[in-house]
């Protein structure tokens, strides 16, 4: 029997982004929890503005290989900041891409669960609020139950290396990932 696989990727464009950062302590937790990883990086996937126009003539070869590499996880994993109250306008983008069109739906019945990093101190909940109401009735996924993962000062949390040093974060991220491969194994 083969390993569960998850589609993991930051809904962030910058280079040091903080969600960066944490899905990259995150994919080696899950690799050792026995899940594969497949990290889709969004920023060298150049996914086009959505515009159905387009759609209609063609898919975006970064936005076919998403769907693609979607469609052959068990799951997706999805770690976002929050702007202004919500998720950012890439996460959005790419999810109506990916979705798109509606018989082609690689979220439809997908296991997802949802993270996100921030110097703030509200750990991303309204972003993960937005997030979770998008999955589950936007595109039909099965959210992961409870409480999604959210870090509060980034900007502290992590070394020069990009090694988390916080220790409740590294708790309760471990927590949450355990929990998520533990409903995986079981999906």
């Amino acid at each position: 029997m083969n390993n569960p696989s998850v589609l993991a990727f930051a809904a962030s464009l910058r280079a040091g982004s903080w969600n960066k950062k944490l899905l990259a302590v995150a994919a080696p937790q899950l690799q050792a929890l026995g899940v594969e990883v497949d990290v889709f990086d969004l920023f060298a996937a150049n996914i086009p503005v959505f515009n159905d126009d387009v759609l209609q003539k063609e898919i975006p070869s970064g936005v076919a290989d998403l769907k693609a590499r979607i469609h052959k996880a068990s799951a997706v994993l999805i770690v976002t900041p929050e702007y202004n109250y919500g998720i950012p306008g890439v996460l959005k983008n790419v999810i109506d891409w990916a979705s798109r069109p509606p018989p082609t739906n690689p979220f439809k019945g997908k296991l997802t669960a949802h993270m996100g990093a921030t110097p703030g101190s509200a750990g991303t909940f309204q972003a993960q609020l937005q997030v979770r109401q998008i999955l589950s009735v936007g595109v039909a996924a099965w959210v992961l139950p409870g409480l999604a993962f959210g870090m509060s000062h980034a900007d502290q949390a992590f070394d020069a290396s990009g090694a988390l040093i916080d220790e409740a974060a590294k708790k309760n991220l471990s927590s949450f990932l355990g929990r998520f491969a533990e409903e995986l194994k079981a999906w």
